[in-house]
């Protein structure tokens, strides 16, 4: 797959390949809500300063959508950072080609934005060549993060899989998540 491109949506969203240049605004971001941001990006230390650890975040997420290996954006609405979203390669089951993320700043809640970024990024995977399954994890208890990925797999015909409980290593620990999968794309498997 080639590099992370730009996407736009109908209703006013820009999504951009993150890059180290959006470092402030995500600090911002941080300080608006950081039990967000850990919950987002769990493998944050909370132990550790964020600042250092949303550099080195940026610089991997922009040198690997490079390379087209993950694909991951900034989210603008009227050229306010608003979020990230993203497709990457922490993979439950071996027939999957891509996780989703997505995180929304605390002062943009609430307004549909996961969605909508979500929506722009299967767009783009569905005209690709070959099909993806993509894996949606999610803690069962981040009711929003659930209600978003209900939203997502309604749209795009994704189902539950069981069981109930994937284990997903984070910081060290087992913690269990819900695992949704949503198939995308008419062409052949990957």
């Amino acid at each position: 797959m080639q590099a992370t491109p730009d996407l736009t949506t109908d209703d006013g969203l820009h999504l951009t390949a993150v890059n180290r240049r959006l470092f402030s605004e995500m600090v911002k971001a941080h300080v608006e809500d950081p039990e967000g941001t850990y919950s987002a990006i769990p493998w944050f230390d909370k132990k550790i300063e964020a600042s250092p650890q949303i550099s080195d975040f940026l610089f991997e997420l922009e040198v690997h959508s490079r390379s087209g290996r993950i694909h991951f954006w900034s989210i603008h609405e009227d050229d306010e950072f608003v979020g990230l979203v993203g497709i990457g390669d922490e993979l439950q089951i071996e027939e999957s080609q891509w996780n989703l993320g997505y995180w929304v700043r605390a002062s943009a809640r609430r307004r549909g934005i996961a969605r909508r970024a979500v929506n722009a990024v299967f767009t783009w995977v569905s005209a690709q060549p070959q099909s993806a399954q993509v894996e949606i994890t999610v803690h069962p208890q981040n009711e929003a993060g659930l209600a978003t990925c209900r939203a997502i797999c309604s749209q795009w015909g994704g189902r539950r899989v069981e069981p109930d409980f994937w284990p997903i290593e984070l910081g060290g620990r087992t913690v269990p998540h819900a695992l949704w999968l949503v198939n995308i794309g008419g062409g052949e498997p990957a």
